[in-house]
């Protein structure tokens, strides 16, 4: 990883692993404990943590180059945006709706700039 290239991977890696980490919330379970709940609500805590994971497993690709860790990172971008317009809109199990929690529009922020760095490396002719 050498100059622009290094840094790109290096921004892209961060920008998906924050949102990875925005989207699952660690504070929340860590800091609040587990509370009795919906069986759609612990189906939905177990999504946040595949996203996590995935967040991490795009990350790693990233490091090593490849080219589907970007598109990987997409998926996981769009999906926790589509997870945010669900729980605004339709709300989701558990979580309150809150339009302009600030977590929330700084994660939004961080998404859109991974799709928009991850579209711009899938686009280079050597990538």
């Amino acid at each position: 990883m050498t100059g622009a290239s290094g840094r790109v991977k290096t921004l892209g890696i961060v920008l998906i692993v924050v949102t990875g980490l925005l989207t699952f919330h660690p504070p929340h379970f860590l800091l609040e404990g587990r509370h009795p709940s919906s069986a759609a609500a612990s189906l939905l805590e177990i999504g946040l943590a595949v996203n996590l994971v995935a967040a991490l497993v795009a990350a790693v690709a990233i490091w090593r180059g490849t080219r589907w860790g970007w598109i990987l990172g997409i998926v996981i971008a769009s999906v926790a945006i589509g997870l945010y317009l669900a729980q605004q809109t339709v709300g989701l199990p558990g979580l309150p709706k809150n339009w302009v929690e600030p977590s929330r529009i700084v994660a939004l922020v961080i998404q859109a700039l991974y799709i928009a760095l991850a579209i711009g490396q899938l686009h280079r002719p050597d990538s």
